[in-house]
């Protein structure tokens, strides 16, 4: 059997599987950035409650310039690696993107995050890093942290329960709805 008439015979979804050293490889880029995601929540949380909770003007506007540096840039690194690592693994093993509903829910939670860090957090993160410069150059300005509370609210719920679904696998395939003859 030639090599041409071999790739007819087997599905296709067998030929795009990723070999066991390459799903490893992928799988612990997709772990890795999303621990880092995970840590950069963190740290994030850090920092705004230091800013929440301190009395010092300085200790404020070092810490929300930090927050800007810190968080919008590495959470939208951390949320593309993982989201691409997924798609890779998702596309090249027997999981799929939307063959299980374990998968097709983080894929989902995945684009939320990723997408919220871009249309919400770094708006609200520069003004108030803005704020912090105009302050720490003698303007009077307010410090309004009541936005910046969900992000490492939200942001590490949702990646612990990404990180549960990986692990319970729960609620089975994605049934496909399947279509009869049409009557025309």
């Amino acid at each position: 059997m030639t090599r041409a008439s071999a790739s007819h015979t087997v599905p296709a979804a067998a030929r795009r599987r990723l070999g066991i050293r390459s799903r490893r490889a992928v799988l612990i880029v997709h772990i890795a950035s999303s621990g880092a995601w995970l840590g950069v929540d963190v740290a994030m949380a850090v920092l705004i409650v230091t800013a929440a909770t301190t009395d010092d003007p300085g200790t404020v506007v070092f810490t929300l310039q930090a927050l800007e540096l810190v968080t919008v840039w590495p959470l939208l690194a951390c949320g593309l690696l993982c989201l691409g690592s997924g798609v890779v693994l998702g596309l090249g093993t027997r999981w799929g993107l939307v063959r299980y509903w374990w998968v097709a829910i983080k894929l989902v939670l995945n684009l939320v995050l990723t997408a919220l860090v871009v249309a919400s957090l770094q708006f609200e993160v520069a003004e108030q890093a803005d704020r912090a410069r105009r302050s720490a150059a003698g303007e009077p300005v307010t410090f309004d942290l009541g936005n910046l509370v969900f992000p490492p609210t939200v942001s590490p719920t949702l990646l612990l329960i990404a990180l549960t679904l990986s692990v319970v696998k729960p609620w089975g395939r994605i049934r496909r709805i399947r279509r009869g003859p049409t009557s025309g």
